[in-house]
């Protein structure tokens, strides 16, 4: 009797901690799994454990850019996305992640080369764990990034990439205000 107590109170008190402590190790799939939950904060102590254990591995610093990123720890995100590639630089996503994080904090020049290392790596890109994002996204980011940078001739080749039909004259403001309406229509459908 006293051991079906003893085993009782012992699954009343696990089921009682959602925080229990993990018993098997971390794993970038588990990482994963919580991002696309939605479960962010998790996610990111996932990936941190990985780290801990294997400090070498490419993928948890990619999840925790990913994450950090959309958490809008932008420089963190970066920094993390910049490790991943450090440490194995035939993964694509990092580089769309840089896009997206560079360009949400304005450094135009940095998204631009995010985005093309991407492209020459991926022109087909599909991030695996957000349905929302694939090379479309970043074409728009490197568009909106070269009109940042006031060259509206490549922001308009890139549009093109998307809309072929597509045309102005970016070399007057009327044109150049056409383009820019064009990227954020661009934005809401692709």
């Amino acid at each position: 009797m006293k051991r079906l107590f003893f085993a009782v109170f012992i699954f009343a008190f696990i089921a009682g901690c959602p925080e229990f402590p993990k018993i098997g190790p971390a794993s970038v799939e588990t990482g994963w799994n919580y991002y696309e939950e939605g479960l962010l904060d998790k996610a990111i102590n996932e990936f941190q454990d990985v780290i801990k254990t294997e400090p070498e591995n490419a993928e948890a610093f990619n999840g925790l850019g990913w994450c950090y990123a959309k958490t809008n720890v932008l420089a963190t995100s970066i920094d993390d996305f910049n490790l991943c590639i450090e440490k194995d630089a035939l993964l694509v996503d990092p580089y769309a992640g840089l896009a997206f994080a560079y360009s949400d904090l304005g450094d135009d020049q940095n998204a631009v080369y995010a985005a093309d290392s991407l492209m020459t790596k991926d022109s087909q890109y599909f991030f695996g764990h957000d349905n929302d994002i694939s090379w479309q996204d970043v074409v728009l980011i490197k568009a909106k990034s070269l009109c940042s940078l006031g060259d509206f001739a490549s922001a308009l080749t890139e549009v093109r990439i998307l809309n072929p039909d597509f045309t102005c004259n970016v070399s007057t403001p009327d044109g150049r205000e056409a383009l820019l309406i064009e990227i954020e229509r661009l934005r809401s459908i692709v």
